[in-house]
């Protein structure tokens, strides 16, 4: 008797075959299909834990640079692959004073009105203002 085979990483597919009445009791063609299945839910859980997950990043002040009427950063962040749906959220620390968290939402608001585009291992943002303070963000499905 074998064990099932999860691969790394989990191979999804929509192509398993269908067991009836008329279908032969072979144990290997049966446990070929339960793999898939076994691979499949790893693949979704996976899939989920990528997508709950939140990468903290740091925009610099110092770190935009102008080009054509626009102010632009790359970071680089491990594991973003191009054309990702990444969510941005508030990377606000809970402790911030009333001070910084009018700072945080002024910078915040500058960079989540503006675009953010993946590419490999990085992410670029382009604003129409330069944001005054550094500013640590969420990426959230990374």
């Amino acid at each position: 008797m074998g064990n099932v085979v999860i691969q790394n990483p989990p191979q999804y597919t929509e192509q398993i075959p269908k067991w009836d009445r008329e279908t032969l009791a072979d144990g290997e063609a049966m446990g070929q299909v339960i793999e898939q299945l076994a691979n499949n839910d790893a693949y979704l859980i996976k899939e989920l834990e990528r997508q709950e997950h939140v990468e903290p990043i740091t925009l610099t002040a110092a770190g935009w640079a102008e080009e054509s009427g626009l102010f632009v950063q790359t970071v680089a962040v491990s594991g973003v692959q191009e054309n990702m749906d990444l969510r941005l959220v508030s990377g606000l620390e809970d402790s911030a004073d009333a001070e910084e968290r009018k700072a945080y939402r002024k910078a915040f608001g500058i960079v989540s009105g503006g675009t953010g585009v993946t590419g490999d291992e990085t992410v670029t943002f382009k604003v129409d203002k330069k944001p005054a303070t550094d500013l640590t963000i969420g990426l959230e499905g990374v």
